[in-house]
């Protein structure tokens, strides 16, 4: 059955067949009244439990949520709002007209813009799992110690893992359409908490997106808890996407936090455990540091992980006749 389009629709879909006849038809265009972008919510404020800080959220919606009542929608949750959200956003609206992501809900999670770099700094108690500092390893926090010396500070991550999936989720999932696939993105230390997130909350998340983390923070503690759970568990469902840039070592500071060699070690570790329900793609790019890389993580984390849904999209337009 041929679904028909109304008659802007179908001028639009016209000039993209005229312009370029093997174009993909935007499934957009099958949503009578869909918007051309996602739609963002006004932000609010909450404080989660056990936090000494106020947390300012942000959702977008699909472009087509308001006209599509009874469909219901993955989310990706982007730590680092006010670095991260309106580039994922951009991205994903970008992915969706060329039919190579679904349409899913975003949720952006961190400090007010207006706070700055004082508000963007609480991220390091949110991110840090449970242990004595925040210093890699060895000779890594050696030269860590050197160059920021840190004074002692609450280690948040559970408790604030705690704020997306027992306090958040719930609450949003209230007000708006989730299907129940529940995505993570964290970039650096955002990266370090989803890696946590994996173990402390096993299942929490459905899809991670990992980019440049920060793995030996805290002494190495996402591979103590990875070791600590593989000793009673065999498998792990959570499909990841760690991406990183081949340049991250070339700036000392990036070195001496293991970014690059964090991010392949924790990736071949995890490939030879077998975890069976886990599909895990490591990508290191080339020419790409550790703020150039964040496009192209997000962008190839979303193909990755919902490559099946994509399959599902609309189909081409047909050739124009010759």
């Amino acid at each position: 059955m041929i679904k028909l389009l109304s008659w802007p629709r179908v001028l639009v879909a016209a000039v993209c067949l005229m312009a370029q006849p093997a174009m993909a038809n935007p499934q957009l265009a099958y949503i009578e009244g869909a918007r051309v972008n996602m739609e963002a919510q006004a932000p609010f404020i909450q404080r989660g439990k056990g936090l000494p800080h106020d947390h300012e959220i942000t959702v977008y919606l699909p472009a087509g949520y308001a006209s599509e009542p009874a469909r219901t929608y993955p989310v990706l949750w982007v730590l680092d709002a006010p670095m991260m959200l309106r580039t994922v956003v951009g991205i994903q609206d970008t992915l969706v007209i060329g039919n190579m992501a679904p349409e899913m809900i975003i949720i952006g999670v961190g400090s007010r813009s207006e706070d700055g770099l004082a508000g963007v700094g609480r991220r390091v108690m949110d991110f840090s799992p449970p242990g004595a500092d925040y210093f890699p390893r060895g000779l890594r926090g050696e030269a860590w110690e050197e160059l920021a010396p840190l004074p002692e500070f609450p280690h948040l991550a559970d408790a604030f893992l705690g704020f997306l999936v027992d306090e958040l989720r719930p609450e949003l999932a209230a007000r708006y359409r989730f299907s129940g696939d529940h995505a993570l993105f964290g970039h650096s230390a955002g990266g370090m908490f989803a890696a946590h997130s994996l173990f402390a909350r096993p299942g929490a998340f459905d899809k991670m997106i990992i980019g440049s983390p920060y793995l030996e923070g805290v002494r190495g503690a996402a591979f103590k808890a990875e070791e600590a759970y593989a000793k009673h568990n065999k498998d792990l469902d959570t499909d990841l996407f760690i991406g990183v840039g081949a340049d991250e070592t070339d700036e000392y500071f990036l070195a001496a936090s293991g970014i690059v060699s964090g991010a392949a070690a924790f990736s071949e570790t995890l490939r030879l455990r077998r975890y069976p329900s886990m599909a895990l793609s490591t990508r290191i790019y080339s020419d790409e540091d550790h703020y150039t890389v964040v496009p192209r993580v997000i962008s190839d984390g979303i193909r990755t992980l919902w490559a099946e849904d994509i399959k599902d999209m609309p189909s081409s337009w047909p050739q124009a006749p010759e």
